[in-house]
């Protein structure tokens, strides 16, 4: 198991590095039993795409449903924040904690 995350980090890390330069801003809206939030990813630098950020924001909250952002419905809900390179890896469940530990997400 470790070795298929290993795997995994390998294949995704220059995936990220050689995105295109573009600056784009995700929202999703994530309803668990005991609270309501939503996700924002502000890529910056690095963009992985809309449906990789959804599956990431799912993985991260695995008994919850993820939707996309409604501002009638979630524009008062509290906001969890990914920005830029930094915060995009950081804010990917596993992987992301691999690579700031080793190699710093500050």
């Amino acid at each position: 198991m470790k070795f298929r995350k290993l795997c995994c980090v390998a294949v995704l890390v220059p995936t990220f590095l050689a995105s295109e330069a573009r600056a784009t801003d995700y929202l999703f809206h994530v309803s668990c039993q005991n609270a309501n939030l939503v996700v924002e990813w502000k890529t910056g630098d690095i963009d992985p795409g809309r449906e990789f950020l959804r599956v990431s924001t799912g993985t991260k909250y695995p008994n919850c449903m993820v939707s996309d952002y409604n501002q009638a419905r979630d524009g008062n809900l509290p906001r969890e924040k990914y920005e830029h390179v930094a915060g995009v890896i950081a804010g990917i469940p596993l992987i992301g904690s691999v690579i700031c530990y080793f190699f710093g997400c500050g």
